[in-house]
């Protein structure tokens, strides 16, 4: 299950002279980008148009991230939106890179980002993440299908990411 709940945490801690090298110092003020609407401004129909999947469940809704399930359950297909504030891309980033079969640079609307691509053995790319910056800010669409066959998950990631760029505020 993905959490929702935003931020990355780590040992740094206001106050701490040594700043994280994929963030702002904690002297730095941060510098938020724009509000995204609810799941990115993305619909349940959107999600089940785009991914094919029939019975799509929104699991999990609030004010930084949303998660959609095959039937509401955890196994299967699962889809996600979530918003960082104030949370560096480049710790995210770095996880992907240890985690995923494939980490590249990518830029959609004039925002820089990441994309991730996961392999599973049987399934072939089942998976991939798309993580746009917006200042200190950054939001992360995550796709994963369970079964074949399946729509090309980052061809949905990036569309998506596409469309809550577009729904910025």
């Amino acid at each position: 299950m993905i959490p929702l709940v935003s931020s990355c945490s780590d040992s740094h801690t206001p106050g701490d002279s040594s700043p994280d090298a994929s963030g702002p110092s904690a002297s730095a003020p941060v510098k938020h980008g724009p509000m995204f609407p609810e799941c990115g401004g993305v619909t349940d129909q959107t999600i089940a148009q785009q991914t094919r999947v029939t019975g799509l469940v929104n699991t999990a809704r609030n004010s930084v991230g949303c998660q959609w399930l095959a039937g509401g359950g955890i196994l299967g297909p699962h889809f996600s939106f979530t918003w960082y504030r104030g949370s560096p891309i480049g710790r995210e980033r770095k996880t992907e890179e240890l985690s995923r079969a494939n980490v590249s640079d990518i830029n959609i609307g004039g925002h820089g980002g990441f994309i991730a691509q996961g392999n599973d053995p049987t399934l072939g790319n089942s998976l991939c993440e798309v993580g746009i910056q917006f200042d200190d800010d950054f939001f992360e669409w995550s796709i994963s299908f369970a079964d074949k066959p399946y729509p090309d998950p980052c061809d949905i990631a990036k569309d998506l990411a596409r469309q809550t760029i577009a729904n910025a505020k």
